[in-house]
């Protein structure tokens, strides 16, 4: 094995252009990497991981780079890393939709966890925070999530974009709630509250009393409010089941018609 130590084959610059070659050698590599004792176990790991991608075994490919650890630079441009770093973060989701979703006991793999850690830090330090919400989404970081939103320079924009793929792509629906609960956190706290999407998160979370506090404040409020209240009805109207709006004009003290119109004014207009 000392003799693998020596100056070829664990020299990660070269893997790329030799790897038919060092991959007759990769067991001996391994061996390397799995003893302890060895000073260079990460960088043994490196080269394994290497080899494998170009075998096509990716599976191996990753095993071998969690090994790596710091060796494996994630902000480096390559169809290696790119490939590494996508397999870890499908690992990575997988995993935690059994934690998250399912409840399962499992333990995630700290090494992964650093990997999608560090892309997590690529997104943000590229300005890329639609992908970083959706890493997060996917993965369930909730965290993240939050994170990402807050960093955009357009927060109401990327609001917008996550509410969006909550509503058409999260099936879950504990998981889609807990998003929207983020969500509307978020929102309440702008600078200016978006009480528009914040009902449009609560009908879908079936709130309709928090929604009757919104509309009794906006609608002794500004014109701007006052126009506010208007799109808030419209949503309701358009998205919300006949018993939410029921529910909302029984809040806000509105006595409906025996017969039921569907002309869109009829519901919740009579409130203005």
């Amino acid at each position: 094995s000392s003799g693998i130590n020596a100056e070829w084959p664990l020299r990660p610059g070269i893997v790329h252009e030799f790897w038919a070659e060092i991959s007759d050698v990769v067991d001996k590599i391994e061996i390397l990497y799995e003893d302890e004792s060895f000073e260079e176990r990460e960088l043994s790991a490196l080269v394994a991981s290497k080899v494998y991608y170009h075998l096509g075994a990716y599976d191996e490919a990753l095993h071998y780079a969690l090994g790596a650890a710091s060796l494996l630079d994630v902000n480096q441009s390559s169809e290696y890393v790119d490939t590494v770093v996508a397999r870890a973060i499908d690992q990575y989701i997988t995993q935690r939709i059994k934690l998250c979703d399912d409840g399962s006991d499992i333990t995630i793999d700290t090494r992964l966890e650093l990997i999608v850690e560090k892309m997590f830090q690529r997104c943000f330090d590229d300005a890329k925070y639609k992908q970083a919400v959706g890493i997060a989404l996917e993965s369930r970081r909730y965290d993240m999530l939050e994170s990402a939103i807050m960093k955009s320079d357009d927060i109401p924009s990327l609001l917008s974009y996550a509410l969006g793929i909550a509503m058409t792509l999260l099936q879950k629906r504990t998981v889609r709630n807990t998003v929207l609960q983020v969500l509307v956190r978020l929102y309440t706290n702008l600078s200016e509250p978006d009480y528009t999407n914040m009902c449009q998160c609560y009908i879908y979370l079936n709130e309709p009393q928090t929604v009757v506090n919104i509309l009794s404040k906006l609608i002794s409020g500004s014109e701007d409010e006052l126009l506010m209240v208007f799109q808030i009805c419209f949503d309701v109207y358009e998205s919300a089941t006949q018993h939410f709006i029921d529910e909302v004009m029984e809040g806000l003290g509105i006595k409906q018609k025996k017969e039921k119109s569907t002309d869109c004014d009829s519901a919740l207009i009579p409130l203005l």
